[in-house]
């Protein structure tokens, strides 16, 4: 969308192109015509009124806020149910009449517009006053977490009318601050309601009504917001279905699973999809787990203290809807991985995956063998240990050099600041000395600073190169 500071510039570089005889005065008449130069000066002029529009509204907002308080005990129910329903309908439709306002000049987004979206926010928020004080007034008791939930949901229904990105993160935030407030439902539950059922099976709750969204919208701040509750959802049910002491399978399944998922993850194996909008963020998601993870599994004490606690003591309960929400992540995980590996018929090649996926697959593999057997043959602490380093090492030293083959800097630096960590980290871990600690500390600050140099001139020679050809 064009701004009016953009417009502001265009105008001042169009007058400058025009002195130095860039564009005649034709072309200049049509510039000022297609971005309206003209109305510049009228808006500029008009801004301190709105400031005082605005300033005024606000005080009048608090007014009635004040009055309606001090009046609120004294009036009827119905008094106050017309009230709270005028005001949020009254700010939702005014908001949508202003949002659906006509860009004039085109691709931009005039003050109305503003001032619309603005009052559809104030309306989601107004929503949540109106839930809370109908069930105050109607005795309806309830937890929390199903205020925020509620709430959430009805914000989200909004941002699927309206289209509107601001609404989704909205409603994603208020959602996952509900589940936040309710996890402790799913280890300890109660009386079983629709509450509940979200709660406990939110994976496929996010599957179903975030991903579309994230899509409809096109915000790539949705789909990292579902995407990080469905992957904490799926985390519990798969603390909830296996056993790490007695099923070591399971466990391999719980540690590997979400960065397989991601990393298989292809926005053209939906329908109607035929770009790849997301692939992308969930690639880097699984980076940053494979990295994450490795980093944690590095330390030899995680290994000799792992399993922390026999859950079959404690509890011997199948929760089978649970089992079969893991079998279709499972599912949804080999399909996605066949997908990526499915032969090109272009090409006339046969199944097969790329090489970086190839090791991502080998990195998953290996590390789920390995906790296999650590849990359900042999406690093997020093040698699982020695392989994750290893698998960190080659995380670390692929990402370095994916980042020097494209150019990508968030690339190279992640693999260098991974790299780094690993081997400051086994300083702690180990009974080092502080003189040696101290020769480490310097000696990676140094290689750090010298490869960050070395890149960059590296990099802007790239540039260089690729700008004058």
């Amino acid at each position: 969308m064009i701004t009016e500071k953009f417009r502001r510039q265009l105008r001042q570089e169009a007058k400058l192109w025009q002195t130095e005889g860039l564009i005649d005065n034709y072309l200049y008449q049509q510039l000022s015509e297609r971005y309206q130069f003209d109305s510049l000066e009228k808006a500029a002029s008009s801004r301190f009124i709105t400031i005082l529009i605005s300033l005024g509204g606000i005080l009048l907002g608090l007014g009635i806020i004040t009055f309606v308080s001090a009046n609120w005990q004294q009036w009827s129910r119905e008094l106050k149910i017309v009230i709270l329903l005028t005001l949020f309908i009254g700010v939702n439709t005014t908001g949508f009449y202003l949002w659906r306002q006509p860009n004039t000049p085109p691709n931009t987004i005039n003050k109305k517009q503003r001032l619309g979206h603005g009052l559809l926010i104030f309306g989601a928020l107004l929503l949540g006053a109106n839930i809370a004080l109908m069930a105050q007034m109607f005795h309806i008791g309830g937890s929390p977490y199903g205020l925020y939930i509620v709430w959430g949901l009805g914000v989200l229904v909004m941002a699927y009318s309206l289209q509107l990105k601001t609404l989704g993160i909205i409603s994603l935030l208020l959602i996952g601050l509900g589940y936040l407030m309710g996890l402790s439902t799913v280890f300890y539950p109660g009386e079983f309601s629709w509450l509940q059922f979200i709660i406990e099976y939110m994976s496929l709750v996010g599957i179903l009504l975030f991903i579309p969204l994230a899509y409809w919208c096109n915000s790539r701040i949705i789909f990292f917001l579902a995407t990080m509750i469905i992957l904490l959802a799926l985390e519990i049910s798969l603390f909830r279905v296996f056993d790490f002491s007695n099923h070591g399978l399971w466990g391999a399944i719980a540690l590997t699973l979400p960065p397989a998922l991601l990393w298989g993850y292809d926005d053209i194996i939906l329908p109607k999809i035929d770009s790849r909008i997301f692939q992308p963020l969930t690639r880097n998601l699984a980076i940053w787990y494979l990295s994450i993870g490795f980093l944690f599994l590095s330390f030899r004490a995680i290994w000799q203290d792992f399993p922390f606690r026999n859950y079959s003591e404690t509890s011997s309960e199948i929760h089978w809807l649970t089992l079969v929400e893991v079998l279709i992540f499972i599912g949804l995980t080999i399909w996605e991985w066949l997908f990526l590996a499915r032969p090109n018929k272009r090409d006339f090649q046969s199944w097969r995956l790329d090489l970086v996926s190839g090791v991502i697959l080998g990195f998953i593999v290996g590390t789920a063998i390995l906790f296999f057997w650590h849990l359900s043959i042999n406690k093997i602490p020093e040698i699982a240990t020695f392989i994750i380093n290893i698998e960190m090492f080659l995380l670390a030293a692929g990402l370095i050099r994916i980042g020097l083959m494209r150019g990508i800097r968030g690339t190279f630096w992640g693999g260098l600041v991974l790299l780094t960590l690993q081997i400051v980290s086994r300083t702690f871990e180990y009974n080092t000395g502080l003189l040696l600690k101290s020769f480490v500390f310097i000696l990676c600050g140094v290689g750090v600073i010298a490869a960050g140099l070395w890149y960059e001139h590296h990099l802007s020679l790239e540039e260089g190169v690729g700008s004058r050809e």
